[in-house]
């Protein structure tokens, strides 16, 4: 979308307020003329919505207008006006009154204020489209209601093509219940890479969120040590869409979303299938994890993220008898042999839901 797409005409209430702000400072009356030659501001109530004759030549000719001798029959009184010019438009005139040779550098100060002033609206008024922008399609592609054709839509009019991926920070401790709370200067991190014209930002759900084409990347700002979890880049819009409700899920239990520091590998497969169950069936599931010891917990990783027992032993640095020990121990304490796939399956679920729930704890009921 072009920055200067439906920007709106020059502000009334703006104009007034700068004409407020200057007049009592240059003891001279200040008019402010839209891109017709009507006065929208001034110090005399009466004169605005009324025609301004000098103005209008300046508009015609796009040069300034020295007036000495007012026209008969109109309002206009001597002074010096000023085109306002704002990105290569003339977008309305600035008139001050007064002999206009005296004036006329006043007039070019006052214009050049009331450009920057405009200027600095239109790009906040930039910003906060493009802010609102992101936020929507955010919200539609985790809604869990969107079709295909609609979230692609979306992106399309974003400027986002395929491949796409999708990222969201969250602060290391949650709100409490665990839900996410975003990072540090989570707002004006979005606001920098909604200027990126390949990727969108919003602070949703609790955390901050960005979708964009190609890979994921950490922006500059992000504090170390935050909660961050990114998809791979995909030209599959089912694929992206269910990644966004599944990071919305990890949103209401952020515990499941590994730091930086976070040793071990981690499963997002199992992470949202945890963070999609309900309380009671978590704290079941946690209670199982919360006997072992933090070697046996060790174990069961090393166990789940390798293809044998052996490779399992080397990553543990132990010997392979050592090993087979300590996954007895794991069965005498949860019922569970990690031998068995269905079983090491059940237990990786309960160390998620687990420390899921930990952080719940910790933070809150």
């Amino acid at each position: 979308m072009a920055e200067n797409a439906g920007r709106t005409p020059l502000s009334g209430a703006l104009a007034q307020r700068v004409v407020d702000l200057i007049a009592p400072t240059i003891s001279h009356n200040i008019n402010v003329m839209d891109e017709h030659g009507t006065i929208i501001a001034c110090l005399d109530p009466e004169r605005r919505g009324t025609l301004h004759r000098g103005a209008q030549r300046v508009i015609a000719e796009g040069r300034a207008v020295l007036i000495d001798s007012p026209e008969p029959g109109t309002s206009d009184r001597p002074g010096a006006n000023e085109p306002l010019m704002i990105d290569g438009e003339l977008r309305g005139v600035i008139g001050i009154t007064g002999d206009p040779r005296e004036v006329a550098p006043l007039a070019r100060v006052v214009a050049l204020s009331v450009r920057l002033l405009i200027a600095q609206e239109d790009e906040q008024d930039a910003a906060t489209r493009r802010h609102t922008e992101a936020r929507d399609l955010i919200a539609a592609l985790t809604s869990g209601t969107s079709s295909a054709g609609s979230a692609r839509d979306r992106l399309a009019a974003a400027g986002l093509a395929p491949p796409w991926s999708l990222a969201l920070w969250a602060a290391a401790e949650p709100r409490p219940g665990g839900a996410a709370a975003p990072p540090p200067l989570a707002e004006s991190i979005a606001a920098r890479l909604n200027t990126d014209r390949g990727r969108r930002a919003a602070v949703l759900h609790g955390a901050l969120w960005s979708v964009g084409s190609g890979a994921a990347f950490a922006p500059p700002g992000v504090p170390s040590g935050v909660r961050h979890t990114a998809t791979e880049p995909t030209d599959d819009i089912e694929v992206l869409l269910a990644h966004a409700e599944g990071s919305r899920a990890l949103c209401r239990r952020v515990g499941l979303v590994p730091t930086a520091e976070d040793a071990g590998p981690w499963s997002r497969d199992i992470a949202v299938a945890v963070a999609h169950l309900p309380r009671r069936t978590l704290e079941h599931l946690a209670g199982r994890a919360s006997a072992l010891s933090e070697a046996q917990r060790r174990t069961l990783v090393a166990v789940a993220s390798t293809t044998s027992m052996r490779a399992a032993a080397d990553s543990l640095y132990v010997h392979r008898n050592t090993l087979l020990q300590r996954v007895e121990r794991i069965r005498a304490v949860t019922g569970a042999d990690i031998r068995r796939a269905d079983h090491l399956a059940a237990l990786r679920m309960a160390l998620y839901a687990h420390e899921a729930l930990c952080l719940s704890h910790t933070n809150g009921p």
